[in-house]
């Protein structure tokens, strides 16, 4: 399970940092996103069963604690920008804005 769930991280057309994770069969309440310093943690905590309903859907939703780390301080985790659509989430994670390419007119 060290890759469940499925992620892809890449870089969007503005220098973005874009993280998705295939979540079927997941709400975007069972989710919870959290930044903390360098760090952006993406977990769901399934509930134990308790025999009474059915049981739970082990291969669909298992818990789960991915965490993604900032090493070179270059992206602005507090701007994070996430998304749930069709068990596809999408978060978005903007370069601080002195790291962010620019262009140097010459005088």
């Amino acid at each position: 399970t060290s890759g469940y769930p499925i992620t892809d991280i890449y870089k969007d057309e503005n220098n973005n940092q874009v993280i998705e994770m295939a979540l079927a069969g997941f709400t975007k309440e069972d989710i919870v996103i959290e930044v903390k310093e360098n760090k952006i943690s993406i977990s769901y905590r399934s509930e134990p069963w308790n025999g009474d309903d059915r049981p739970p859907r082990r291969i669909a939703k298992r818990s789960f604690d991915r965490t993604f780390v900032d090493y070179n301080n270059k992206f602005n985790l507090s701007e994070s920008k996430a998304s749930f659509e069709n068990g596809l989430l999408q978060i978005i994670v903007p370069l601080r804005d002195e790291v962010k390419p620019r262009v140097i007119s010459i005088q």
